[in-house]
């Protein structure tokens, strides 16, 4: 098999759980898989997601648990930031640095709260993480109208300083390193908000909408739909900061999202430009279809007491959205013609089916599709629907 696909390599998946080659602890395994991936996955790019290895981050216990992440790359005696890119161009392959944008954690709930609310019960009730940057800078985080509440993990990209902080973290990781590009995914493990339009009210949001429309976003007729666009501007300027630098450096910019216009679960309404950065030639890749709120590897399901309402369009039950195929040819395909960006659909959370696959693969737009590297290489853990023997 041939292609142009992605594949998706949750590196600490592999590390914690993985059998065998599917474990990825040694240069020869990913060397082997990335053969596999090409042969039998149609690979041409790889997205290796390595942040939680490389990333100063906290690791939160309860009740005399033991975080599985303490042991996550520590005994390693090579790094991937080196050595992936150099293995995946040997296999003909392309390689891209995944690291994600809205999802840097939460601190433990107290015992009472995780009985009845947890990320899920088998590997994420009674332990919790955050990185440096989250734990440090609370004042960061969304917040919602009393000011009060936070979602804990996602930062507002209004504040020049949250630019700064992920722009400077995205490029310090890349230096050095012989990757094609960067991969930067929407999703967040984030506690779902209770209702779309709960977060996102943070000091600086009002001052913009202030100095924009005259109002405050404390009125009871302050226009939502304005706000909203707001917030869905700060995450394009984010982008095409970024963008601005990864050129200089000669380096590809690759984006996941969810299918359709908005952020969608957990995040809320804000506005995916993805329109924009397509005409603006901001990204090089799009990866639609991405999902929140299922482990991409094992399918758990993740927060699944909290799912939120309100959302223009909710890729969980389908609302406010065509059929993907019909979705692709009515609306992608029109912008990606004649633009240079690719289009991929993820299938990270979809069984395996030829026919559809196939089917996805001819349409115009679609460059390729991306499937997950753990669903393919450790067939142990999936058969038996769980991490452990």
């Amino acid at each position: 098999m041939t292609g142009h696909n992605i594949v998706s390599v949750s590196w600490g998946d592999h590390l914690m759980f993985g059998e065998v080659d599917g474990r990825l602890n040694t240069l020869a395994a990913v060397r082997r898989r990335m053969d596999v991936w090409r042969e039998k996955l149609g690979a041409s790019i790889i997205h290796w997601r390595a942040q939680g290895v490389y990333v100063e981050r906290h690791l939160h216990v309860g009740d005399c648990r033991e975080h599985p992440r303490f042991f996550v790359g520590s005994n390693l005696d090579w790094n991937a930031l080196q050595s992936v890119p150099e293995l995946a161009h040997e296999a003909g392959l392309e390689a891209y640095l995944y690291l994600s944008l809205f999802d840097e954690g939460w601190p433990l709930p107290p015992p009472v709260v995780r009985a009845v609310s947890y990320h899920n019960a088998m590997h994420g009730q009674h332990v919790s993480w955050q990185t440096a940057f989250c734990r440090d800078h609370p004042e960061f985080m969304v917040v919602d109208r009393s000011g009060r509440n936070r979602q804990w993990g996602v930062s507002c990209l209004a504040y020049p300083e949250v630019r700064a902080h992920f722009r400077d973290r995205f490029l310090g990781l890349l230096d050095g390193t012989g990757f094609d590009g960067l991969f930067v995914c929407l999703r967040s493990q984030s506690r779902p908000a209770d209702f779309a339009d709960q977060y996102g009210f943070n000091e600086l949001v009002r001052r913009d909408y202030r100095k924009r429309f005259g109002k405050d976003l404390g009125d009871p007729d302050f226009d939502v739909q304005a706000w909203r666009d707001l917030l869905g501007e700060y995450l394009t300027t984010f982008l095409a900061e970024l963008r601005a630098v990864l050129l200089e450096r000669k380096l590809g910019l690759a984006v996941g999202a969810a299918r359709g216009d908005v952020l969608g679960p957990p995040l809320g309404n804000a506005p995916l430009q993805w329109r924009e950065w397509v005409e603006r030639d901001l990204v090089d890749e799009l990866v639609i279809n991405q999902n929140s709120s299922r482990c991409p590897s094992m399918w758990h399901d993740l927060w699944p007491m909290h799912r939120g309402s309100g959302y223009l369009q909710n890729y969980l039950d389908g609302s406010g959205l065509p059929p993907l195929g019909e979705h692709v040819k009515d609306v992608y395909e029109k912008v990606f013609a004649g633009n240079r960006a690719k289009l991929y659909i993820a299938r990270q959370w979809d069984h395996r089916d030829e026919a559809t696959e196939a089917a996805l693969s001819a349409l115009p737009a679609v460059n390729g599709l991306v499937f997950s590297s753990f669903r393919h290489d450790n067939p142990g853990p999936i058969a038996r629907g769980d991490w452990q023997a």
